[in-house]
C-alpha cells in the first residue's frame, strides 16, 4: 500500500498580514524547532524565553514605532546584556533613555531583566546615615518635620543662623485640615515636600526604599505604563521642591516659619509674621 505524502510547505517567514491559522502554523513550527531534543523541563524552559521575548518584541514596535522601522540589530547576537539580543538591549536602552531608568544601579552584563526593581528617586531613610551637609536644603527642613533631630536643628544654625528657640515647637503630628487645603502656590509645594520626605505620595519612585526591594516588576504593558507615567509624575514634584531652597536662599527664617505655621495650624502665617520671622 502506498501512503500520500503531504508535501511539507515552505514558510516564508517575512510575509505580513496573514491569516491568523497561517500565523498558528509558523508559530507553532518555530517552537517546535527552538524545542527540539530537549526534555520537558528544557522545552518549557525555552517556550516560556521565546514568549517573553515576544512580548518585549511588541513592546518595542507599539512605543517606539519608529527606532523599531529602522533598527538594524540584530535578534540573535548577544548584546551588552547577555541574556538578551542586541535587538532587546536597543529597546532597553529606549526604555531606559525615553521613559524610565531601568539601568539605575545595574552594570552587570549577566543582569536578568525579566523581574526587575527600581531605584528610589528619594532619601533612602532606612539603612544609610544621613549627611545634611549634602542634602538640597529643602529636604533637610523636611526632616525636621520627620525626625526633629537636633543634629538637623544644629545644621541650620551653624549654616543658616536659625536657631530653634526662634520658631514654634513642631507638632507630633500635622493638623488634620493640612490635606484638606487647596492646592495652590506655596501651599501645594509645602505639603508636597511633607509627602516627599514621608515616603507617602502615592509615587513608586517616591515611596520606595532601596534597602527593602519590595516592589518587583514584570514586563507587562500595564506596569511599563506606569512606571513611565509614574516617573514623569515624580520628576516634576522634585522640581517643585527645588522652589523651595531657591525661597530658602532668599529668606530662610520666613521659609522655616511657613513650614512649621503650615503643619501646625494649617495655614500659611500673616504678613506681619513673616516679616517678624525675617528681622530674627
Amino acid at each position: 500500500m502506498t501512503l500520500a505524502v503531504e508535501k511539507k510547505r515552505s514558510i516564508d517567514w517575512n510575509a505580513r498580514r496573514m491569516p491568523f491559522g497561517e500565523r498558528l502554523h509558523q508559530a507553532i513550527e518555530y517552537l517546535a524547532f527552538k524545542s527540539v531534543n530537549a526534555n520537558a523541563l528544557r522545552a518549557c524552559e525555552t517556550i516560556e524565553k521565546i514568549v517573553s521575548e515576544q512580548k518585549k518584541f511588541q513592546f518595542f514596535r507599539q512605543s517606539f514605532p519608529e527606532e523599531w522601522k529602522n533598527s538594524k540589530a540584530s535578534f540573535f547576537k548577544r548584546g551588552y546584556y547577555q541574556n538578551y539580543s542586541e535587538r532587546l538591549n536597543e529597546f532597553f536602552q529606549l526604555v531606559n533613555e525615553k521613559m524610565f531608568p531601568l539601568f539605575a544601579g545595574w552594570d552587570d552584563p549577566d543582569m536578568e531583566f525579566e523581574h526587575f526593581y527600581i531605584f528610589s528617586l528619594n532619601l533612602d531613610l532606612c539603612c544609610e546615615d544621613i549627611e545634611y551637609e549634602n542634602l538640597r536644603v529643602s529636604f533637610a527642613l523636611g526632616l525636621l518635620f520627620l525626625f526633629r533631630d537636633e543634629e538637623i536643628w544644629e545644621f541650620f544654625e551653624n549654616n543658616y543662623q536659625i536657631k530653634r528657640q526662634n520658631f514654634s515647637e513642631i507638632d507630633e503630628s500635622p493638623h488634620e485640615n493640612l490635606w484638606h487645603l487647596k492646592e495652590t502656590g506655596k501651599v501645594e509645594i509645602y505639603r508636597n515636600l511633607f509627602e516627599i520626605v514621608d515616603h507617602s505620595t502615592g509615587n513608586v519612585w517616591l515611596d520606595t526604599v532601596n534597602c527593602r526591594d519590595y516592589t518587583c516588576f514584570e514586563w507587562t504593558e500595564d506596569n511599563i505604563i506606569l512606571l513611565a507615567e509614574n516617573y514623569r509624575e515624580a520628576t516634576a514634584l522634585l522640581d517643585q521642591t527645588a522652589k523651595i531652597d531657591e525661597l530658602f536662599a532668599e529668606s530662610p527664617r520666613a521659609v522655616l516659619l511657613d513650614l512649621i505655621s503650615l503643619w501646625n495650624d494649617a495655614r500659611l502665617p500673616e504678613k506681619t509674621e513673616r516679616l517678624a520671622a525675617i528681622r530674627q
